[in-house]
């Protein structure tokens, strides 16, 4: 049984002595402070990509379009009931995008959500717009382009705006 010990607490010490030999010379490496700034930063990043995310149809014929714009409304309304308002604004956002009405849809979610989701809302509106005119671009762009025209992308940024002037 004492052998049994000494052995166990050998292999402890071993252990505990690797890690911290890895971890100084992880620590001591000249390039380990950038390293670590550019993953947090990359780490930053993504989430802010995915805070913007929305959900996209996969088709984009009509009856389809009509289709995701009621599941989006549908799902909305769930979460908004749930209270969970961050997922309702995303589904919300992408409802008021792919509809034909935007601004009437704009009057009623104004008089039927709650004011500081509301405001949420209109917040993350302008965001998931310019997003989805980027990827409408880019998918409409010739491959070698990888940017939307000036006047195409600032046309259609004016326009949402336009429609967004709801008080």
């Amino acid at each position: 049984m004492s052998k049994t010990l000494i052995a166990g607490g050998l292999a402890a010490t071993t252990f505990v002595a690797y890690c911290v030999y890895f971890d100084y010379k992880r620590r001591s490496d000249p390039m380990y402070k950038t390293k670590l700034r550019e993953r947090r930063r990359a780490e930053r990043n993504k989430s802010k990509e995915d805070e913007l995310d929305i959900p996209m149809p996969k088709s984009m014929d009509p009856p389809s379009i009509q289709k995701f714009f009621m599941e989006q409304v549908q799902v909305g309304e769930e979460k908004l009931g749930m209270g969970d308002f961050k997922g309702a604004v995303k589904h919300f956002a992408s409802a008021v995008l792919h509809c034909g009405q935007g601004y009437q849809l704009l009057q009623i979610l104004q008089s039927t959500m709650p004011p500081e989701a509301y405001k949420m809302f209109m917040e993350f509106l302008p965001k998931a717009q310019a997003k989805y005119s980027r990827q409408k671009m880019s998918s409409k762009a010739p491959p070698n382009s990888k940017e939307a025209p000036p006047a195409q992308a600032k046309a259609a940024t004016e326009r949402v705006i336009a429609e967004e002037a709801v008080d």
